[in-house]
């Protein structure tokens, strides 16, 4: 049997990725979509319909110069962390909610959806690797199922599920004061400081989530608020950017990391550009923003981009400022006004409840269809045993060029891509 060219691509590609795995703590997760991967699948350019609605929308727009962005992240500290998906979907997220809030009338403080909760807890039941990397899907899948509080919850700490790791629980989920924690003297110890779990909190969800690519989508979607896109990060970019326009002129392809889109626009000489927020602190780049050139996929920052629409419906429980239903106590909400309670119709959820301990594993499926056809022909899927033939070839052919790489498994459903955070 002969392999097509891009099952050989893809196959290489994932063969290359997993050698790399040894020497790099973050990679990417494509999850059924391989004939997606910016390597394989070259984005179509616009169609004239979709050329004239990017005419017909505002040449600039940036959701911070509207006072509608949050304060900025650094994943890197205390110590390295490749959480660069985390960072970038709750980014977006926490923006998001600030829009809804002000839609609402809420004029209330800012929310920063608690990341430590979300690296602690999510892994364990099969969402994201932690520190090693994951997909803005990852988050947005937990959120869905579990909710996120905010993070007075749990403070950032760079470290993730695998410190639950026992032998009893060898999927490392986590307890429940790995969702939310308090630590201080209480009644029953006067003297020594003790932590305990809080159960019962404000939880923030995802209403739905979908994956977009292309510089129409992008912008048609940046009119509702911030978007979480993929790119690739040339040395370049990461050491040597400063401040304006960047541009790569190497062509480099390997996405591995993500980024929080929060508007575009224009320079004064025509220039297109992005303009984004990273995860490396306000020293980076421009006060932890960067621009980048747009209608290219430079980077290939247009190629794997996310949206979630949040669910506030807890904020309900505590945002009255005369009969809220719930109060806060140390060891979390109570209820305060039971008729109130009764007006929102169901209670608060109460972590407790959640079997965090349970083995069901969730998972996520994002499949791009593109509008029209693909510039190249992919070829249909192929069968494990097919596509496990095909990846010995290329394991093979690599081993007669001095390569060698392992690869364990039958299914060809996943290509793992390095994320560097």
């Amino acid at each position: 049997m002969r392999p097509s060219p891009v099952s050989v691509l893809v196959a290489a590609t994932f063969v290359s990725c997993v050698a790399a795995l040894d020497s790099r703590t973050c990679h990417r997760t494509w999850k059924g979509r391989e004939h997606l991967h910016p390597n394989v699948y070259k984005l179509p350019p616009p169609t004239d319909d979709e050329m004239d609605e990017m005419r017909s929308l505002p040449r600039h727009l940036d959701w911070c110069e509207r006072g509608m962005c949050t304060p900025s992240w650094n994943q890197h500290i205390p110590v390295y962390c490749g959480s660069c998906f985390a960072h970038g979907a709750l980014a977006s997220v926490n923006d998001r909610i600030k829009i809804l809030h002000h839609e609402l009338g809420w004029k209330r403080p800012d929310v920063m959806i608690g990341r430590q909760s979300f690296l602690n807890c999510a892994p364990g039941h099969g969402l994201s690797l932690g520190c090693k990397g994951g997909e803005p899907a990852d988050v947005y899948e937990f959120m869905k199922v579990y909710g996120l509080p905010d993070e007075t919850c749990l403070h950032y700490n760079a470290t993730d599920y695998t410190k639950y790791i026992t032998a009893s629980n060898p999927n490392g989920t986590c307890p429940p004061e790995g969702f939310c924690i308090d630590c201080m003297k209480t009644p029953d110890s006067p003297e020594t400081p003790v932590c305990f779990p809080v159960s019962s909190m404000v939880r923030y969800r995802a209403k739905k989530y979908w994956r977009l690519a292309g510089e129409h989508a992008m912008m048609k979607e940046l009119q509702h608020g911030p978007i979480t896109c993929g790119m690739a990060c040339t040395n370049e970019f990461v050491f040597n950017y400063t401040a304006g326009i960047f541009r790569d002129t190497t062509n480099f392809t390997e996405l591995d990391h993500d980024v929080e889109i929060v508007g575009y626009g224009e320079d004064e000489h025509g220039v297109k550009y992005w303009r984004a927020r990273n995860s490396w602190g306000t020293y980076w780049g421009e006060s932890g923003f960067f621009k980048i050139v747009r209608g290219e996929n430079n980077l290939v920052i247009e190629s794997d981009c996310h949206v979630m629409v949040p669910d506030v419906s807890d904020d309900k429980f505590v945002w009255d400022k005369v009969h809220p239903a719930y109060g806060g106590s140390i060891y979390g909400l109570r209820p305060y006004d039971q008729n109130q309670i009764a007006h929102i119709g169901y209670p608060l959820e109460n972590s407790s409840d959640i079997s965090w301990n349970n083995t069901q594993h969730y998972s996520h499926e994002l499949l791009h269809k593109p509008k029209r056809p693909m510039p190249m022909k992919l070829g249909s899927t192929p069968t494990p045993s097919n596509a496990w033939i095909q990846l010995v070839m290329v394991a093979l052919v690599a081993g007669a060029g001095g390569i060698v790489a392992g690869v364990v498994g039958t299914s060809f459903r996943r290509a793992l891509y390095e994320r560097i955070g």
